[in-house]
């Protein structure tokens, strides 16, 4: 017979281009379990020897993006064949050995990536391999590898184009719980073990099974039973028989989700291999209260045993009640009336034989329906047992004094250890302004100190613990409410300046003098802005607190801002032209304010209508607040008129009105929704609040 040498040559030639140049392939990659989501890494295997490796190089591509070319370039080093190359993330060598027991050849954040990304190797600027598919998001799909790895089967060659078939996988989480909380893991110490160095280019024909994690929490409460399922995930190549997973005693598994669980399940091999399998499990009903464990069995002929540890708890089913809350303190103005704004915790329970009962505590009232039917206390009524997540809603009364209210919220039931929520609530008076800002400093000596502010007690005050102060830092936003610092509970007389600077000794060789109080509250930079309060209001700022002041006109780094006499508090607006500015650098050029170019004018701010302008209004409420039905009504003890000025956050003044009377109305029906400032005037009096408009 004639032989064809036509047909060979084209046969040598096809084997050859498909070999031609397919010397390096991603072989593995991992997710893991350390601190920071460490080791993550990246394997390669050399099928032939290269001796320039820097015509490769690597590129990651996050959350489905598309590829835009290499990130890194691997060094011009040669490589031998049958070489595996190992690159951990940035500053993760360490843990990449000390988890894996191999120190990586080389280092780049490339690999700061999660299981559900992609990496893709390039030749000579052109995609050879991918591990991930190429702009598409890898969460929830077969070769999601979050928090668990990758590994290319034997025989597989490099695939630009990617295929999940062509690798194995640990599953999802299956690294979770192999020593996260700590750096002392190994890959030895998980059960599912990255199968590191062991790819080879020819086919093994050794059957082999690859296992998920171990499972916990299996649990129900007695005769209450079975427990919820959870899910492994199995797989195995080069089988030659079915794969049996034989559930310990006390455990059912089943291949279909919520039925037919069995003490075993079989799966069947397609042309030798089973591709990765949910397998799900639970613990069988009928158990007295008891603790549950063992391991799930996964075999087929001539591969070795694998195991999964599972274990479950079977709980008494006693009477029992569970709390989630997260109260804050409990505020109201009494001007503004009460109660306070009222606050929600939510109750569950389980195995009940009577109601459970909400006891509120001394000044404070509850109910089940917000906004309404608040009482001391309230009953929930089980229904066979059993309460589904229930709100309870708490406020401090209304009507009390000014004042600080504490005590214990207490939650019980028949046959159940009673359980407490502590709660507190403060009730102000209204504020008399009897205090303002008149100076912020930003010095030039070290540290940028001395920092702090200069107040003016335009009143008489019996207590200053009343008024704090707080800092808004690089248009932070208003602190609302959060004083970060209380003046000392003591009396000051009108006509007082207050200084509260970061610390004693700059602000002593500057000025001359020692500060009334130091703290890191007014910790500011000349473009941070400052708040005062009274009774949890806020009476007067500088400075916008929901913006930087870098190369605003209010900015004064390395310099002061000072209050304009007879310039009055403003409450939570801020007028840029009642203050005068020594400019940036303007306490530049001396080591004493004396010395400075442009010196801090120290206690120099008068006012000459202080004992008039900011008496609060006698009998001065304004009610409802929160506004709901487009109606605010104000009253005082006087029928004088009273012209309203309402701002909003920004300081726009929005709405101005003149109301004459002891009593009267105004229609919000104009504004939208949201939080407001109210200024009223009554002749020489003046009351500010915050108005809340629903």
């Amino acid at each position: 017979m004639k032989k064809n040498y036509l047909f060979t040559l084209l046969l040598t030639i096809l084997i050859s281009t498909a070999s031609f140049g397919q010397d390096l392939l991603i072989t593995g990659i991992i997710d893991g379990p350390l601190p920071g989501g460490a080791p993550k890494g990246l394997e390669l295997y050399a099928i032939n020897t290269i001796p320039d490796l820097s015509i490769y190089g690597l590129e990651s591509t996050t959350n489905g993006a598309a590829a835009a070319g290499v990130e890194f370039t691997f060094p011009a080093d040669p490589i031998s064949a049958g070489t595996f190359i190992y690159i951990s993330n940035t500053n993760s060598s360490a843990s990449f050995q000390q988890y894996l027991g191999i120190m990586p050849q080389y280092e780049n954040s490339v690999l700061s990536i999660n299981g559900d990304d992609t990496v893709i190797l390039y030749k000579n600027g052109i995609i050879e391999d991918s591990v991930g598919k190429i702009g598409e998001d890898g969460s929830n799909t077969a070769w999601d590898h979050l928090d668990g790895w990758a590994y290319r089967k034997d025989e597989s060659i490099p695939n630009a184009t990617f295929d999940p078939s062509e690798w194995t996988y640990s599953g999802a989480n299956a690294l979770d719980g192999c020593d996260k909380s700590d750096d002392t893991g190994t890959n030895a110490e998980c059960s599912s073990v990255f199968p590191i160095g062991t790819y080879s280019p020819t086919a093994t024909t050794t059957p082999n099974l690859s296992v998920s994690n171990s499972l916990s929490g299996l649990d129900y409460f007695e005769a209450n039973g079975p427990s919820e399922e959870k899910e492994m995930t199995i797989s195995g190549d080069n089988l030659t028989t079915d794969i049996t997973v034989t559930a310990p005693t006390n455990f059912e598994v089943s291949l279909t989700s919520g039925a037919s669980f069995a003490s075993s399940v079989t799966l069947t091999p397609n042309s030798g291999s089973v591709a990765s399998t949910t397998v799900y499990i639970r613990l069988v009903s009928g158990l007295s209260s008891n603790t549950y464990s063992g391991d799930v069995t996964v075999s087929s002929t001539g591969a070795s045993d694998a195991t999964i540890t599972v274990s479950g708890e079977v709980k008494p089913a006693d009477p029992q009640f569970t709390i989630t809350e997260f109260l804050d303190p409990f505020t109201y103005i009494i001007s503004q009336g009460g109660p306070s704004d009222e606050q929600d915790f939510t109750v569950e329970g389980l195995f009940l034989t009577n109601d459970l009962v909400v006891t509120a505590p001394t000044n404070f009232e509850v109910s089940l329906t917000s906004g309404s039917s608040f009482n001391s206390a309230v009953s929930i009524t089980p229904s066979s047992g059993t309460i589904s997540e229930t709100s309870v809603y708490v406020r401090l009364k209304e009507g009390l004094s000014a004042g600080d209210y504490s005590g214990d919220i207490t939650i019980s039931s028949t046959n159940v250890t009673n359980q407490t929520i502590s709660i507190t609530g403060t009730t102000f008076g209204a504020p008399t302004s009897s205090m303002l800002i008149t100076g912020v400093y930003d010095g030039s000596l070290s540290g940028g100190t001395p920092k702090g502010i200069e107040l003016y007690v335009l009143e008489d005050i019996s207590d200053l613990s009343l008024f704090g102060v707080s800092s808004a830092n690089n248009g932070g936003g208003s602190t609302a409410g959060n004083v970060e610092f209380t003046l000392p509970e003591s009396a000051a007389t009108a006509g007082t300046f207050i200084y509260i600077s970061t610390e004693e000794t700059n602000f002593n060789t500057f000025f001359g003098k020692l500060p009334d109080y130091t703290t890191n509250a007014v910790g500011i930079n000349g473009d941070d802005a400052i708040e005062l309060y009274e009774n949890g209001q806020i009476i007067d700022v500088f400075g916008d607190v929901d913006q930087d002041g870098t190369g605003l006109d209010w900015e004064y780094l390395d310099g002061w801002a000072y209050r304009k006499s007879n310039a009055d508090p403003e409450g939570t607006t801020f007028t840029i032209t009642n203050w005068t500015y020594s400019g940036i650098n303007g306490l530049e050029g001396g080591t004493t304010n004396a010395t400075a170019t442009t010196p801090f004018p120290i206690a120099t701010y008068t006012n000459s209508t202080a004992s008039t302008n900011y008496n609060a209004i006698g009998g001065f409420a304004l009610y409802p607040n929160p506004v709901t039905k487009n109606k605010l009504t104000i009253t005082s003890s006087s029928s004088k008129v009273k012209n309203i000025s309402i701002f909003n956050v920004l300081g726009k003044n929005v709405l101005q009105a003149a109301v004459v009377g002891n009593k009267a109305e105004v229609n919000t029906s104009v504004l939208p929704s949201g939080i407001y400032i109210i200024k009223v005037q009554e002749g020489l009096h003046i009351a500010t609040s915050k108005l809340v408009i629903k």
